[in-house]
């Protein structure tokens, strides 16, 4: 297959963008009702002290943020289930062009302990540190991403979710970014952004599909549909973006992009592409209606089927990448009752993440689980408070609390 390189300007941290000045950022137009509460909330639970610093105002991101290193991996990124930023965005007068961007309320869930590695993102956050059967050198922050778009309007009017990706091990981010108005791919450890994507409008999040990142945050893809269904292959060394016409969903990118996940035209449901590092087509089979997403190593692809009747069970089925046959039927013994469960991504090479309903109301993880690839044994991730419904993207989330 053709493929096209192309260079889009990639490499933000190359070009000449100034330091952040050490001045408070200034809030949105519109929001001046809206202050910094500085908070210190000290609280006894089993001796343990927390600090917590409260804030309220939503400050946007410029073009002269530049985030240093970070080095504590990310465990999950959110969006808040009671998030209403979108309502404190700038009114446009009538007539004007409407924002793209109406919200930017993605949050990053970093566990750490108190000293660990450099935290040099130049955003404020609060700090919680230790607590209720934790030591007390055991921290954790939801730090606010302002420059993640998390919804945006399309040129239907209509209001989306934005999607940002996270690599396993929760170094490597891609999101798009309300500066640029374009994905950007960012090295947390190292604080460089690459960018991922031309310039995107309205019109091209109509058309927006798929956001994946390699597992070792070393190539990042992104998937159009509509008139122009093409792939966006990127290199995060080098900053080159290779053009793949033709497909409109990636499944996923292996370690070193030896293996992508594809599917053509969308109109052909079920039939997975597999291609290689330079766009060549290596294998391709139908019956893929439902698979997820590409394993690590890029042998496998899973999906999650339920069978009919009283029984109600579910399995985890495994696929060659290369054949599509089945290598493995796993029944899903979670500690729900069977709902409905679908794939969310791997963990690694051994394990993949089933997103299911919630064992009892209100309790521990709300139905995540890490799964074994080869013996169906799932383990409860009851260390993630999230809903169901609630826009997530999962890092590391072995380093829980």
């Amino acid at each position: 297959m053709r493929s096209l390189t192309t260079s889009i300007d990639t490499d933000l941290d190359g070009s000449p963008e100034p330091e952040i000045p050490p001045e408070r950022p200034r809030a949105r137009p519109g929001t001046t009702r809206r202050t910094r509460i500085l908070a210190l909330l000290l609280a006894c639970a089993a001796g343990a002290a927390f600090v917590y610093l409260d804030l309220n105002y939503k400050p946007a991101a410029s073009p002269e943020w530049k985030p240093g290193p970070f080095e504590p991996p990310v465990q999950y990124a959110f969006v808040p289930e009671d998030s209403a930023c979108h309502d404190s965005m700038p009114t446009k007068p009538e007539g004007a062009e409407p924002e793209l961007v109406t919200c930017t309320d993605w949050h990053l869930h970093v566990n750490y302990r108190r000293g660990e590695g450099k935290r040099e993102l130049n955003i404020p956050y609060g700090v919680g540190c230790g607590g209720f059967d934790t030591d007390e050198d055991d921290c954790t922050s939801d730090i606010p991403l302002f420059d993640a778009a998390s919804q945006v309007r399309t040129t239907a009017g209509e209001l989306r979710g934005v999607p940002l990706a996270i690599t396993p091990d929760g170094h490597s981010i891609a999101y798009f970014s309300n500066t640029w108005k374009r994905y950007l791919g960012w090295d947390l450890r190292t604080g460089k952004r690459t960018a991922i994507s031309p310039p995107l409008d309205a019109k091209a999040f109509n058309d927006l599909l798929s956001v994946e990142v390699s597992p070792d945050g070393a190539f990042y893809a992104l998937a159009f549909s509509g008139n122009r269904p093409r792939l966006l292959i990127t290199e995060s060394a080098t900053g080159r973006t290779t053009t793949l016409p033709g497909f409109c969903q990636v499944f996923g990118v292996s370690r070193a992009a030896e293996v992508i996940a594809a599917r053509r035209v969308c109109r052909e449901n079920g039939t997975v592409t597999i291609l290689d590092r330079r766009g060549s087509v290596t294998a391709e089979w139908p019956g893929g209606d439902f698979v997820g997403d590409l394993s690590p190593d890029g042998r496998m692809l899973p999906e999650v089927l339920t069978t009919f009747g009283e029984d109600g069970k579910e399995f985890l089925v495994l696929r060659a990448a290369e054949t599509g046959e089945i290598v493995r039927k796993l029944e899903l013994r979670l500690l729900s009752e069977p709902s409905d469960a679908i794939g969310h991504g791997w963990l690694d090479t051994d394990e993949y993440i089933v997103n299911a309903e919630a064992p009892e109301p209100g309790g521990g993880s709300f139905g995540y689980y890490r799964v074994n690839v080869r013996t169906g044994d799932s383990q409860r991730l009851r260390q993630l408070p999230l809903e169901l419904g609630q826009a997530v993207s999962l890092g590391d989330v072995r380093k829980g609390r």
